[in-house]
């Protein structure tokens, strides 16, 4: 299971996601799972960077779980607060209540959960805004 396949797909595949954020220089999308973290200080705004938080299985008396319940954090990374939540608002709407197969991942549904924000005020040269967003994937696995 790899759920950041189908979080990649799913944002590249929204016109409105990509105006904003724009691809790296091999034409991916500049959204890394959290094991790539960028630094702040030479980062090029803004960038989405999705973390696992936890993998639920649907445990059966006959064998393994075929379905999990995947909580993610997508944290959206920006020097504009104004586009920052232009860009939320874009991010939530493609992935909420979202089903289908992605990049062979099979997505029973998506369910956004909740959101904070946050400022950064030593990453770079004017500081970051953050915003943070909780969302549950069911998969068939």
């Amino acid at each position: 299971m790899n759920v950041g396949k189908a979080i990649v797909t799913i944002l590249n595949a929204d016109s409105d996601i990509t105006a904003i954020i724009g691809n790296t220089t091999n034409g991916t999308l500049r959204c890394f799972p959290s094991a790539m973290r960028q630094n702040a200080q030479t980062a090029t705004y803004p960038y989405v960077i999705y973390h696992v938080v936890s993998d639920v299985p649907l445990n059966t008396k006959n064998g393994k779980s075929t379905y999990d319940y995947v909580t993610v954090q997508i944290s959206v990374y920006h020097n504009n607060y104004t586009t920052l939540q232009l860009l939320v608002g874009h991010i939530q709407n493609a992935l909420d209540y979202t089903s289908g197969t992605f990049n062979g991942v099979v997505v029973d549904k998506i369910f956004f959960q909740g959101a904070s924000e946050a400022f950064d005020d030593t990453a770079g040269m004017n500081g970051i805004y953050v915003y943070n967003m909780d969302f549950q994937f069911n998969l068939n696995l």
